[in-house]
């Protein structure tokens, strides 16, 4: 595969690869927003890593990086704080009005229920993800408290990698929250999701540079 490097758009803020021996000098849109990009005033930018971003293990055949699971502010994060809070609070409420009143075979599953929606979101806030990029598959883990889930694909079905964003839970005080997306054939798996653009942005381009690296063709170059 040609040899690329990446680019920022200035309007979009989108990092995209190139080919090396493009012209500096051609006019170029972004295939995102269509905003037209000076290729040397776009080469020229800066994306340290986010203090969020913990890379395990990067070289040419591999890539292993972890987040924790509940970043201030996402939605997973707002869900962490209801379930966690919520139960209890709810249960309470409910206890204290028609405590006297509910019979005993509706009151056992109601605490069984509040309970399991308080370690629903014990385990949200516990934990961390992580990706791993090897051995031509992709694959995720997602460690919540004592639970463990697994999701593994082979590289090849992975079609695009981009930084998208969506409407926050905490609306209206977060309008969005921003994320890396990996679309793939049958599926698509969101990582870094954060009010703050800077994180899906370096996460998007961490997974696309790696897959370049090891020779996999994104289809939307």
């Amino acid at each position: 595969m040609a040899e690329t490097f990446p680019i920022k758009c200035g309007r979009c803020t989108e990092i995209l690869d190139v080919a090396a021996d493009i012209d500096p000098a051609t006019s170029y849109n972004c295939p995102m927003c269509g905003a037209a990009i000076v290729i040397p005033e776009a080469e020229d930018f800066d994306l340290p890593c986010p203090a969020e971003v913990v890379i395990e293990e990067q070289t040419s055949k591999r890539l292993r990086f972890r987040l924790p699971p509940c970043l201030s502010g996402s939605n997973r994060h707002v869900i962490g704080v209801l379930y966690t809070f919520g139960s209890p609070v709810s249960f309470g409420v409910i206890y204290a009005r028609w405590g006297d009143e509910i019979p005993l075979s509706f009151l056992l599953p109601l605490v069984f229920c509040c309970l399991a929606f308080f370690f629903v979101g014990l385990m949200a806030w516990r934990g961390s993800d992580s990706v791993d990029l090897s051995h031509g598959q992709i694959t995720t883990e997602n460690h919540l408290g004592v639970v463990r889930i697994d999701g593994r694909h082979s590289i090849e079905t992975v079609k695009c990698v981009h930084s998208r964003t969506k409407r926050s839970m905490l609306w209206p005080f977060h309008g969005h929250v921003h994320y890396t997306c990996v679309g793939m054939q049958q599926r698509n798996s969101h990582f870094a999701e954060s009010p703050n653009p800077d994180l899906a942005r370096y996460v998007t381009h961490l997974i696309r540079r790696q897959l370049i690296t090891m020779g996999h063709e994104l289809q939307d170059g």
